[in-house]
């Protein structure tokens, strides 16, 4: 009877293992920071601002826009609106100013030309640009 016993053993001992299991991944990178650029714009500021009148038909106002941003600006458009005492538009007029390109620091100028409309008591100037 050993016979049958011990080929159970011999069975038994050259079963199939099941294989090993992976190996864990790595973990992942510790996180770490970087400084990131700082963040650069265009910005304007409008002014002075100045008034003149000519042969009574037209007004001319002038003024500055200056970059008060942290890079140069492009595409820069200069509204001017003159407006009645009760702050609604009257006239409106774009322009460009010169120069085009305003370094940060620095201002360009503007000039409009405007009816001598007799119910603008103020103007409200607006620069957009990138």
């Amino acid at each position: 009877m050993r016979l049958p016993l011990a080929g159970a053993a011999l069975a038994l001992g050259c079963a199939r293992q099941a294989p090993p299991p992976p190996p864990a991944p790595p973990p992942p990178p510790p996180l770490t920071e970087e400084l990131l650029a700082p963040s650069t714009t265009a910005e304007f500021q409008i002014g002075p601002i100045k008034e003149t009148a000519t042969d009574g038909a037209a007004v001319f106002v002038e003024g500055t826009v200056r970059n008060v941003g942290s890079r140069p600006s492009r595409d820069v458009k200069v509204s001017v609106e003159g407006l009645d005492s009760d702050g609604t538009r009257v006239v409106s007029v774009d322009t460009l100013p010169t120069p085009q390109a305003i370094a940060p620091g620095t201002s360009a100028t503007f000039v409009v030309r405007l009816p001598n409309d007799p119910a603008v008591r103020t103007y409200h100037v607006v620069a957009i640009g990138r």
